[in-house]
């Protein structure tokens, strides 16, 4: 065979085949297939390069079938190499009639079989990563948007459409700037960074569906074809609402902290400004006859003990201590209530107070007082228009077991089934900008930390509103401590 044979230039086995399976023509691919001499292919007939097997159907089936249709594709056959092994093959087979005079000519395409199994293997394992990756993308929570060089949206997963509530029907082929506030979509540029292939990372504000602003960060990334041209860009966008939320309440709940520590200053510094007053009245009342001026200076007398209580409460609230102590539950009581007594008062709230039938609670006393301070802080602000609140403690024996349960109740508006689901959660306040929305997701953790438990139970009917707080320590154990040396 001539060594300029085009065949030779193919990638695959070709051969030129008369009518009666004669070869005219093979090319040096085909000649490694079935690992001969090229040359010596030359006059062979093709049934002697198949197994028994293959030849027969080569005869009976192949041959009929490509003369009555006048070309095959993928039949698989067994050619036998020159040491006998056997090769499995795929074959495409074309028959041409030059004219009327001459015989009809086949030309066949061999594949080897291993060749096209790894072939549909690496194909196959390519489109099972595709399929996961596009999976990937369809179910993620971040939007991922795939848009034009002009900015119009191309592709829409399940993420963006939980964003922006636009339904992929209703997204794909509209603009970019569908997505975002006039003055944010500004915020994204010209593209110029796009166009010259950076990346563009930033967070603006979104727009949904129904009009609604929406906190999210934006990462847009180049599509670029050579030389340098923009052929799209991707973006991905996510949802930043909870996590601004988040960082404001933070910022808050640190501002409040900073207020607590600044009002424990104030507490200790004015500490002596009133212990010196409080002498100088007690001389001041031992001094003057009259009874109207003796009982102005007696309830001055008064109103400054309680400024000093309050002084007193405020240290004591922000000292916390490393071990559990036994807390005689009617003074915290008393000290709580003695905090907004003048609110509760001025607001028309009955306080009943019904905490001095109780023994020693073992627990961190601070722990129990900012519990307590928050119950009635919150029943305050449930009814700024009057009402009552209720703190009865009790001591339990069942069964030789000991436990305290303490009972918050107020007259106020109550709260609906929704807010009560959430009413633990971090953040979530129904007070508005005024309310960290901390203040019950912390109680209940202090409580946790004391071994007790907090259930809640509220009405919102108009002739029985008001919510009630039920907190649930366990007792001190009566038997005394025993010493391994005791006998």
């Amino acid at each position: 065979m001539p060594n300029e044979n085009p065949l030779d230039n193919a990638a695959c086995g070709l051969l030129e085949v008369a009518a009666d399976g004669q070869i005219a023509a093979a090319n040096s691919a085909f000649a490694q297939i079935v690992d001969r001499d090229q040359s010596a292919l030359l006059g062979m007939r093709i049934q002697e390069l198949l197994t028994r097997g293959s030849a027969l159907f080569y005869e009976t089936q192949f041959s009929p079938s490509l003369l009555l249709r006048g070309g095959l594709e993928e039949i698989s056959f067994e050619l036998l190499r020159s040491s006998g092994e056997r090769v499995p093959v795929f074959v495409n087979a074309v028959l041409r009639r030059p004219d009327a005079d001459r015989e009809p000519r086949v030309f066949l395409a061999v594949f080897a079989a291993r060749q096209r199994h790894r072939y549909e293997a690496e194909l196959l394992r390519s489109r099972k990563e595709a399929e996961q990756l596009a999976e990937v993308v369809r179910r993620s929570s971040d939007a991922i948007v795939r848009l034009s060089a002009d900015a119009k949206i191309e592709s829409w997963n399940t993420g963006a459409q939980q964003i922006f509530g636009y339904a992929t029907s209703e997204a794909v082929g509209n603009p970019f700037s569908l997505l975002f506030a006039v003055d944010a979509f500004q915020d994204l540029g010209t593209f110029s960074e796009l166009k010259r292939g950076k990346d563009v990372n930033l967070e603006t504000v979104g727009k949904t569906k129904q009009d609604q602003p929406v906190d999210v960060s934006v990462s847009l990334t180049p599509h670029l074809e050579a030389p340098g041209t923009l052929v799209g860009f991707s973006a991905i966008i996510r949802d930043m609402t909870k996590q601004k939320v988040a960082e404001r309440n933070l910022l808050q709940a640190e501002k409040l902290a900073s207020v607590g520590r600044l009002a424990s200053s104030i507490a200790h510094e004015i500490n002596n400004p009133l212990e010196a007053v409080t002498n100088l009245l007690y001389i001041l009342n031992s001094r003057i006859t009259d009874e109207d001026t003796k009982q102005l200076v007696h309830t001055a007398e008064e109103e400054l003990a309680r400024v000093s209580q309050i002084a007193n409460y405020t240290l004591r609230f922000h000292k916390q201590s490393t071990d559990q102590i036994e807390v005689d539950l009617s003074m915290v009581v008393k000290g709580v209530l003695g905090v907004y007594r003048g609110r509760l008062q001025n607001s028309g709230i009955q306080i009943v107070d019904e905490s001095s039938d109780c023994g020693p609670l073992l627990c961190y006393e601070n722990d129990l007082r900012q519990v307590l301070l928050n119950l009635v802080s919150n029943a305050f602000d449930a009814m700024r228009s009057g009402g009552k609140i209720t703190i009865r403690c009790r001591e339990l024996d069942r069964s030789g077991v000991k436990s305290f349960r303490i009972i918050v109740a107020d007259t106020g508006t109550g709260m609906d089934q929704p807010t009560l689901e959430r009413l633990f959660e971090p953040f979530f306040s129904t007070k508005g900008i005024g309310g960290t929305g901390l203040g019950l997701w912390i109680s209940r953790d202090l409580i946790l930390r004391n071994g007790g438990s907090i259930k809640v139970r509220s009405s919102q009917q108009a002739d029985h509103s008001g919510t009630t707080f039920v907190l649930s320590f366990p007792g001190i154990d009566p038997t005394p401590f025993r010493s391994l040396t005791d006998n």
